[in-house]
C-alpha cells in the first residue's frame, strides 16, 4: 500500500510530493500548521510529519494537534539563552511535551536523559531504538559501517535480520535512521519499503558532499551543537585520508555556553579550525569568536 504524506519542517512544506513553500523556522505558527493540515486533508494525505521544536511546544504552536507518534532523538547542549530556555531542564521538559501529546513515544535508548522518559511516562506506549543498549529496534554495534558517503548497519525487524543502508554518513545518521524505522514499524511498514526509502535518501545540509574539480572531499553539515559537531568530526576522522579542516561558526543571541565546548571539540578533532561568523544578529561577531577560541591550539 502506498501512503500519501505531508511534511512540515525547517526546510520546506511538502504535500503529496509537491513542494508548497520554503520555511524560515523549524515549526510554523499554529495558524499556519492548521492551514497546512487542512490542505493535506483536502488532498487526501494519509500521514502528516511535523518537525516540532522545543520553542514550538513552549509557545503552544502545536496546541490542538493530535499526534500518533512523537520521536525524541537526543538532548544536547543547545537553545539555552535568555530568549530560549533558561536551563537544560526547561529545554528537556519542553521537548517532552510532544511525547505527552502523542499516543506513542519513540525514544533513543542510548541517550542518558532521553531514556528516562520511559519511567517518566509509565502510562504511555514507548518504543525504543539504539545501538549500545537493548532496544526494540537495535543496530548491531559490531556491524555498523560509516564511510564518507553512507551508513550501513544490521537490525532485527519482525524477527529477521535486515541490512540497512542510507546515503547520509555519520553515527548520528544511524540514530536518525533507527528512529525513523521505529516510527515506521508503528504503521507496519515492510522491511523492503524501509530499505528502499533509506537507501538513496539525501537531506540538504546533512553530510552533503559538494562536487568539485579539485578532487577534494568537501562536506556541508548542519552541526550546530557540541554533540553533533563531535559526531561529524569523529565520523570524518574515521575515513579521512588527509588533513581535516573544520570551518564553522555559531549564531548570535543564542546559547553562549556551548561556544567554548564546541571550540574545544573542533580544536581537538580537526587538524585545522577556521572560525566564521554565522547569523550574528545583535551580537558583536568578534566577541562570539573569542568565546569560541578558549584554548591556544596549534591547529587554529
Amino acid at each position: 500500500m502506498v501512503l500519501k504524506f505531508g511534511l512540515i519542517g525547517s526546510i520546506a512544506v511538502y504535500i503529496n510530493g509537491e513542494k508548497i513553500e520554503d520555511t524560515d523556522r523549524t515549526t510554523p505558527e499554529s495558524i499556519e500548521i492548521q492551514k497546512y493540515l487542512s490542505q493535506m486533508v483536502e488532498q487526501k494525505t494519509d500521514i502528516a510529519i511535523i518537525e516540532v521544536s522545543s520553542q514550538a511546544t513552549k509557545m503552544e504552536r502545536i496546541t490542538g494537534c493530535d499526534f500518533d507518534i512523537g520521536v525524541f532523538t537526543n538532548l544536547s547542549e543547545d537553545h539555552i539563552s535568555p530568549k530560549e530556555h533558561p536551563n537544560m531542564e526547561d529545554y528537556f521538559n519542553c521537548k517532552l511535551q510532544l511525547l505527552k501529546m502523542a499516543k506513542c513515544g519513540v525514544i533513543n535508548n542510548d541517550d542518558e536523559k532521553v531514556k528516562t522518559i520511559k519511567n517518566l511516562l509509565p502510562e504511555k506506549i514507548i518504543r525504543t531504538f539504539g545501538i549500545e543498549n537493548l532496544s526494540d529496534i537495535q543496530a548491531d554495534s559490531n556491524d555498523v559501517i560509516i564511510t564518507d558517503s553512507c551508513i550501513d548497519f544490521t537490525i532485527d525487524y519482525h524477527q529477521k535480520k535486515e541490512r540497512i543502508e542510507a546515503a547520509i554518513p555519520g553515527k548520528f545518521s544511524v540514530y536518525n535512521a533507527l528512529g525513523a524505522i521505529t516510527a515506521a514499524s508503528y504503521f507496519d511498514v515492510t522491511a523492503n519499503d524501509i530499505k528502499t526509502g533509506l537507501k538513496d535518501l539525501k537531506v540538504l545540509g546533512r553530510s552533503e558532499l559538494v562536487p568539485n574539480k579539485l578532487g577534494l572531499t568537501i562536506m556541508i553539515d548542519y552541526a550546530h551543537t557540541p554533540s553533533s559537531l563531535e559526531s561529524i568530526l569523529i565520523a570524518v576522522n574515521s575515513y579521512a585520508k588527509g588533513k581535516v579542516i573544520c570551518a564553522w561558526g555559531v549564531g548570535g543571541d543564542r546559547d553562549s555556553a556551548k561556544r567554548p565546548i564546541m571550540g574545544e571539540i573542533s580544536g581537538r578533532l580537526a587538524d585545522f579550525t577556521v572560525l566564521m561568523s554565522d547569523q550574528v544578529r545583535t551580537e558583536d561577531p568578534l566577541k562570539i569568536l573569542k568565546e569560541i577560541e578558549v584554548r591556544n591550539y596549534s591547529n587554529w
